[in-house]
């Protein structure tokens, strides 16, 4: 394929990296971000490496702009409206202090309830943390891995488990199932994580349609 770059993500094979230089290619890894900060760093550094730094410059602008917009809105809530969130993830050991979504839940106006009891990313959520940070909402998973996962099965673990029937959540039925394309997303797009995060937690006033992308290379920016 003879290419200009490659590009490796640092949590896939990165021994192949050497191997790749040796062949004489141009390789840059990318480091996994862990905050809005870092999603950033990593869209100059590829930009930089492809010799499109106004083009990085002109998306993380893009990013800027959706996030005053979020900002604006999410200051207009006052401390008394602001909902404590537990992500339910099929990564039974995602979501607490020290990942992207930790960070998006800090600009979406959200409790992040596993940061709020010390439970960092890689830590494993208990049923015994979960009942600790008594959520106003679950963010419930969706994805099904075309249909070879019983994802319902999955929750049931939760929502029928009678040692969590006193989480504010389930009491009053505050599971949502949010967009995980957005939830998950560690690219431009993370600020439509945020806003998809708050629209969980806050409803329409966040709404925004499917399929938004960010993009400065001639695609329309929905």
């Amino acid at each position: 394929m003879n290419p200009d770059v490659v590009i490796v993500p640092n949590w896939n094979n990165i021994a192949i990296v050497d191997n790749l230089r040796d062949l004489g290619l141009k390789v840059v890894v990318v480091p996994g971000a862990e905050n809005i900060v870092e999603v950033k760093q990593s869209i100059q550094l590829i930009a930089d490496a492809i010799g499109e730094h106004d083009n990085g410059q002109q998306l993380i602008g893009l990013m800027d702009e959706k996030l005053a917009d979020i900002k604006t809105k999410v200051d207009k809530i006052p401390p008394e409206r602001r909902k404590k969130i537990v992500l339910i993830s099929l990564m039974t050991t995602y979501g607490g202090i020290g990942c992207a979504f930790d960070d998006a839940c800090k600009y979406a106006g959200v409790i992040n309830g596993l940061d709020e009891i010390g439970l960092h990313n890689g830590q494993a959520l208990t049923k015994e943390a979960l009942v600790q940070s008594n959520p106003d909402i679950l963010l419930m998973p969706v994805y099904n891995d075309h249909n070879t996962f019983d994802v319902d099965k999955f929750n049931r673990q939760y929502l029928d488990d009678p040692s969590l029937q006193t989480i504010n959540a389930i009491k009053n039925n505050k599971l949502v199932y949010p967009r995980e394309r957005y939830i998950y997303n560690d690219s431009q797009d993370i600020v439509f994580s945020i806003q998809e995060i708050a629209r969980c937690a806050y409803g329409n006033e966040f709404d925004f349609p499917d399929n938004m992308h960010l993009s400065v290379s001639g695609e329309t920016n929905q």
